[in-house]
């Protein structure tokens, strides 16, 4: 049975503050996709730069389920204490598609030295187009930076022939939202149009057409 956010979950979302911090820093009037198990939740928050990002956390048995949407900058203040008045719910401003919950397929991992160099290089890709329009320090125009963001900077196939190719957006979403901790693992998977990159503290999603592909 579903059953609406309460002050007893509280403790149970404690530990998603951090992906919530990160999100309201980047946009302060981000959404937070609430999904609230007997045993787990997630909040799932879609970022300025066009990718939706996840963390899931394992929380104290509930009675019944939820889905609801709610402002990041909302939950978080509730979640620290400084106002014990609940986040409103926002269901209709809720517009992204959801990702599945299982049926996923495992395509590869790859380690956190191979990613890191590739969101590097992808950042000084970007300064550098900036200062060829002359503007050092800024960012290059809107079309060239997508350009950029989309392009494929990895390619991984399992041994069954599914082939992923994932873009410098999705791996600078994981690094900056500080999912993939020094010497951890990221984790392809994909499932019909989706395609999800998850690490320790996280995991990021896009649709086809759109910064992950599958071939």
């Amino acid at each position: 049975m579903s059953r609406p956010l309460s002050h007893g979950d509280r403790e149970a979302l404690h530990e998603l503050a951090p992906v919530l911090r990160r999100a309201v820093g980047l946009d302060p009037r981000s959404l937070a996709r609430l999904r609230l198990g007997r045993n787990a939740a997630a909040a799932l928050v879609r970022l300025p730069f066009g990718v939706l990002v996840a963390r899931t956390v394992e929380a104290a048995a509930r009675e019944g389920t939820a889905d609801l949407t709610v402002r990041a900058g909302e939950l978080l203040a509730w979640l620290d204490g400084e106002t014990d008045e609940l986040p409103a719910t926002r269901d209709v401003e809720w517009r992204s598609g959801l990702p599945p919950v299982d049926g996923w397929a495992r395509v590869e991992a790859v380690p956190d030295d191979v990613v890191r160099p590739l969101v590097r290089s992808g950042a000084l890709t970007l300064k550098e187009a900036a200062q060829r329009e002359g503007v050092p320090g800024a960012q290059p125009r809107a079309e060239v930076a997508d350009a950029l963001l989309d392009s494929t900077v990895l390619t991984v196939e399992d041994d069954d022939g599914t082939r992923a190719e994932v873009t410098l957006r999705a791996l600078s979403a994981l690094t900056r939202m500080g999912f993939l901790p020094r010497g951890g693992r990221a984790h392809i998977d994909v499932h019909g149009r989706w395609t999800r990159v998850v690490a320790e503290y996280g995991t990021v999603y896009l649709e086809r057409p759109g910064g992950l592909t599958l071939r």
